[in-house]
């Protein structure tokens, strides 16, 4: 699948989501609730966000530091601009951007620090599925999409944890060659990262300040669920507990469907399916904290990343030569 029609795929998933979530709204009532928002609720969400941002970064620098030893600033530096290359970049190409920001700064080779991000992302997913595990008692699973939905990603998580512990287990995918698959670029790359995984995953196993690692993740989802209690209330919304972490696996499941920079469209749409579908809550309402919510968690993040991508040394077309 070549980046052209990935990316008119994602044009059409997100302008279908961008029209779902938006047709047929009240646009006064609309306005009316977004005026109404409590600015003070969402000023401590945006707070608690760019905290997050910081555990995130002390987090991802404990898993480095086995590697090399790199100061908090400069790694929350580039976990910033990474926020910043998947708002602007498509393809998630803000992952590699944070890679390769770290390495530019340091003696950690650009695969190296690539390996810890993926890391990261596999933590992010243990975490999700931590959450999805303890609502599984009151979650819809009547709802037909839902149930195809939670379980595809069940699905997922479980492949990823039992492929991570079988690479734990064996090192002979590290020893495979090529050879004559070595012209398949695609084959090319996919053995690089799988092994960089690999590498990582041996690092973190032998890491002593691993339990300190799956603290802080902790840590950092906590957060998370405390930011959609806080902008939920912001927008006069009240849900009792499990369906507050019902609606934070259905942000989650909206994020990973692929879709512009920044899950436009595919974002809104989910979490305002799920407002007025699940819990019966206003369509206007639904809207007004889908916007609400994806703005927080957009907008401060780009910007913080903007003023440290522009105030560094990477240039994107850095980022294009190496991908």
């Amino acid at each position: 699948m070549n980046k052209s029609f990935k990316l008119i795929f994602a044009v059409l998933i997100s302008s279908l989501g961008i029209y779902l979530a938006f047709s047929g709204e009240n646009w006064t009532e609309v306005q009316s609730q977004l005026i109404n928002v409590n600015l003070k609720g969402i000023l401590l969400a945006t707070f608690l966000l760019v905290f997050s941002c910081i555990v995130r970064a002390y987090r991802w620098k404990l898993l480095i530091d086995p590697i090399e030893e790199i100061p908090i600033r400069t790694v929350f530096s580039s976990t910033m601009i990474g926020y910043f290359g998947n708002g602007i970049l498509a393809f998630r190409l803000g992952e590699l951007l944070k890679a390769y920001s770290l390495s530019k700064k340091n003696q950690i080779n650009i695969s190296e620090a690539f390996g810890t991000v993926i890391l990261e992302r596999i933590l992010d997913l243990l975490m999700v599925a931590i959450v999805f595990l303890v609502i599984i008692p009151w979650f819809p699973f009547d709802n037909e999409i839902l149930r195809v939905g939670s379980l595809s990603f069940a699905g997922i998580i479980f492949l990823t944890v039992m492929f991570s512990f079988l690479l734990v287990k064996k090192k002979r995918l590290q020893k495979i060659e090529l050879n004559w698959l070595s012209e398949n670029n695609l084959v090319v790359q996919i053995h690089k990262i799988l092994k960089e995984v690999i590498k990582g995953l041996y690092v973190i196993k032998k890491n002593q300040k691993k339990n300190r690692v799956l603290l802080l993740s902790i840590f950092i989802w906590l957060i998370y669920i405390l930011i959609t209690i806080i902008i939920l209330n912001s927008c006069d919304i009240g849900m009792v507990f499990y369906d507050t972490l019902i609606l934070f696996i259905l942000g989650s499941l909206s994020l990973g469907i692929p879709a512009l920079p920044g899950s436009a469209g595919t974002y809104d749409a989910g979490i305002k399916y799920g407002l007025v579908v699940i819990f019966s809550i206003e369509s206007s309402k639904a809207l007004t904290y889908a916007i609400v919510s994806h703005a927080v968690s957009y907008f401060p993040l780009v910007i913080i990343g903007a003023f440290y991508f522009f105030y560094g040394t990477v240039k994107l077309k850095d980022i294009n030569s190496e991908h």
